[in-house]
């Protein structure tokens, strides 16, 4: 059956097998995107986790490198997600190489962590996560509801983009569409899905959006 991925992501990481785990991701993606492209369905960034295992050497760009290069991807559509809570020289460093090599960084987690204005301030990053912990655990009151409208409103003053996870009630929708919030994912608009669930509910929305 279906195992959640917080029961077994903390074991892959311990014994190395996250890495092989995040190549085969990668691929996946690779080969979905190559997909489209010859099929002309549009294109849609995808975006793959890269696990802090791989912040050790460049080793995880150059298999990036190697997966765009295969499957023909321009590599603005495979954007990483790295979370927020790594720390030290050597991540920071692999981080600002693959920021050089040409993708889209995201920072994951947002708000879980130990999040600081300097993280804002001195970020390579290019689009900023909001955990879902932090949605849902600031929206309980008016005070909460300020801080994230005004982390919103702070992240797009210093040019960051902005994604909030676990949108699940049309109050947080509504709540963060009134902030600013450029992009918003969660249960409320869809569940995970297969690839070919997506094309489906992808080209129903474009069509309804065009009626």
């Amino acid at each position: 059956g279906l195992i959640p991925p917080f029961n077994f992501i903390p074991i892959f990481e311990k014994n190395g097998f996250i890495t092989k785990l995040d190549y085969y991701v990668w691929e996946s993606a690779c080969q979905v995107l190559e997909d489209w492209q010859e099929r002309n369905f549009s294109l849609l960034p995808i975006s793959v986790n890269v696990s802090r295992a791989h912040l050790k050497d460049d080793s995880f760009i150059k298999k990036l490198d190697s997966f765009t290069e295969k499957y023909g991807i321009n590599k603005k559509y495979l954007e990483l997600e790295i979370t927020e809570s790594v720390e030290g020289e050597q991540s920071a460093n692999m981080i600002k190489l693959a920021k050089e090599h040409g993708y889209t960084l995201l920072m994951d987690d947002f708000g879980a962590g130990y999040s600081t204005l300097s993280a804002l301030k001195n970020t390579k990053f290019d689009v900023i996560k909001i955990d879902r912990s932090f949605l849902s655990g600031f929206m309980t009151d008016e005070r909460g509801k300020k801080i994230i409208s005004h982390t919103i409103s702070m992240s797009k003053d210093v040019g960051l983009e902005l994604i909030a996870e676990g949108v699940e009630t049309v109050e947080q929708a509504k709540f963060l569409e009134s902030c600013g919030c450029d992009i918003a994912q969660g249960f409320y608009y869809a569940k995970p899905m297969p690839v070919q669930d997506a094309e489906f509910y992808l080209q129903k929305s474009d069509s309804n959006k065009k009626e």
